[in-house]
């Protein structure tokens, strides 16, 4: 009977123990998310999180870019920046024009075009001004720009000179090759020019606009630019106030 009593206290005794091996076996509640954490902050997972950072920035930044480059619709001034010298530039859509006050042949050009424009390099700014005429009857010297009749103190560009392919021949062929351009585009800290020569055989030139004259330009009522042929006579194209509300934009940026 004794014997019989104490198995009966043993069984009693081994359902009434904890099942120690059930127990270790079985995992923390907060282990999963401590594993969780580890991983995450693991220096593999950390860069993992920066490639994709960088890669949804450099996604990004070209769209932002753009949006700079991007005029608002009727905006007469523009801005963009350079990607190959990071150079902000701001120009006219449309440059102004101007129209010959001589009388010119049916293969003859009248018109010519000035148009402002502001390079901004690390907070560096400057202001210059871009001249183009036609080239009909041969190189130009320096052209003269006048304001309200009198004549803009401008100052070219170190070593910039008139660049143009040659005029067009009589059956009016224009595929010879265009002439080199002489003006260093790196004084200009741009990788292209900020103005396109409006026809293949257009002189253009660069010069250091400075304020005032910006602000005389802007509230002319009259503009004008004289080309000369060496050893001819000079050949006048003007416009009017008419034409020159994309300078008086222009000018608010200052």
């Amino acid at each position: 009977m004794r014997k019989s009593n104490q198995s009966r206290s043993n069984g009693n005794t081994d359902r009434d123990r904890p099942q120690s091996s059930g127990t270790s076996a079985e995992p923390h509640a907060g282990q999963p998310a401590v594993r969780a954490r580890e991983s995450t902050n693991s220096p593999p997972a950390r860069a993992k999180a920066r490639n994709s950072f960088n890669v949804a920035v450099a996604g990004v930044l070209p769209v932002i870019l753009s949006g700079c480059a991007t005029p608002a619709p009727g905006d007469p001034v523009t801005e963009r920046l350079d990607p190959n010298t990071a150079t902000t530039v701001v120009v006219l859509n449309r440059p102004v024009e101007l129209l010959s006050q001589s009388t010119h042949g049916a293969k003859s050009d009248p018109f010519a075009y000035i148009a402002p424009f502001e390079t901004d390099r690390m907070g560096e700014r400057a202001l210059y001004l871009w001249v183009s005429a036609p080239q009909d009857a041969g190189p130009l010297t320096q052209p003269q720009v006048l304001c309200n009749g009198q004549p803009l103190s401008l100052q070219p560009l170190e070593g910039a000179s008139a660049s143009a392919g040659p005029p067009p021949s009589a059956n009016g062929d224009t595929r010879a090759d265009r002439a080199a351009t002489n003006v260093e585009l790196s004084q200009l800290k741009l990788s292209h020019a900020p103005y396109d020569a409006p026809v293949p055989w257009s002189a253009q030139w660069y010069f250091r606009l400075p304020p005032e004259g910006l602000k005389c330009l802007a509230g002319a009522e009259g503009i004008s630019l004289e080309t000369r042929v060496a050893g001819g006579d000079p050949q006048r194209f003007s416009t009017d106030r008419r034409n020159l509300a994309s300078l008086d934009e222009f000018t608010r940026r200052y």
